[in-house]
């Protein structure tokens, strides 16, 4: 099979695209260059949510079409809360709150596997990125060597973008960066895109709702995790810099302006 004999694209993202399948599943296909390792990860931490009751989608079977390695996932019906956000504003109240609560419930699933992906460790990798500015990285990896580990299940790229409203409730998606670590580290990470993060796919429209809404979906978030679970917030606020400084890695040149003055900020406030 090849993807020219009649794959029907049905989303797409930076390193996947996404394919309808049959039996109403999708297959979510790598793009060309990235690293097979990553897929594994995504499949590893959809099992293992899936199997601890986590609003998630099947996984099924693994797939390889023109090289491109893949994975049929179950297929979710719904909209992504980002967009939904766009277009209809309002919706913040309810969305900001349902982020909040499927992310607590995520936290209290335990990793016990020892070769899960380590957060401590994907961190120090990328604050090793030429990208880093290395007097950054220097103040970074020292705060990080100070901080604990854990054992949490961590999305690593929790926004409402990642999840979606389906007929059966959220359902989060979108599972490569996922690794066990402390809860504070992924809850700071969700803080970081909330507040300055800015995916290529915005709309105009999507950035001015932003900017008048991140501060209201932010305490409406944290609200509805707290009442979900305890959330040390001065952990968290210990956290922030090395996962904001580990963000330069991304090298998204949109939001790296608003990204290096949170930064010093946080150097600031430290």
């Amino acid at each position: 099979m090849t993807i020219e004999s009649g794959l029907k694209k049905v989303a797409e993202g930076r390193e996947a695209e996404m394919f309808a399948w049959e039996d109403g599943k999708v297959l979510r296909l790598l793009r060309p260059g990235f690293n097979p390792a990553t897929l594994d990860a995504e499949v590893r931490a959809l099992e293992l949510a899936h199997r601890n009751g986590l609003p998630v989608p099947r996984p099924g079977e693994r797939i390889s079409i023109d090289g491109r390695e893949g994975v049929v996932l179950e297929r979710i019906e719904g909209t992504d809360l980002l967009t939904e956000l766009g277009r209809a504003p309002w919706t913040v109240f309810r969305s900001a709150r349902m982020c909040g609560s499927v992310h607590a419930q995520m936290h209290g699933c335990r990793v016990d596997d020892s070769g899960f992906p380590e957060l401590k460790n994907r961190l120090e990798r990328h604050l090793s990125s030429p990208l880093v500015p290395p007097a950054l990285a220097e103040i970074a990896s020292k705060r990080l060597d100070s901080l604990p580990g854990g054992d949490a299940l961590c999305h690593g790229d929790f926004h409402p973008a990642n999840v979606m409203r389906a007929p059966r409730g959220a359902v989060v998606i979108d599972w490569p960066n996922a690794t066990r670590g402390a809860p504070e580290a992924d809850v700071a990470r969700t803080l970081l895109l909330l507040g300055a993060g800015e995916p290529a796919t915005y709309t105009p429209v999507m950035r001015v709702l932003t900017k008048t809404g991140r501060s209201l979906f932010i305490w409406l978030y944290v609200g509805s995790y707290k009442r979900a679970r305890p959330l040390d917030k001065a952990e968290v606020r210990r956290w922030a810099l090395p996962v904001a400084v580990a963000r330069l890695s991304e090298d998204i040149e949109q939001e790296r302006p608003r990204l290096l003055s949170r930064i010093e900020k946080l150097r600031a406030s430290s």
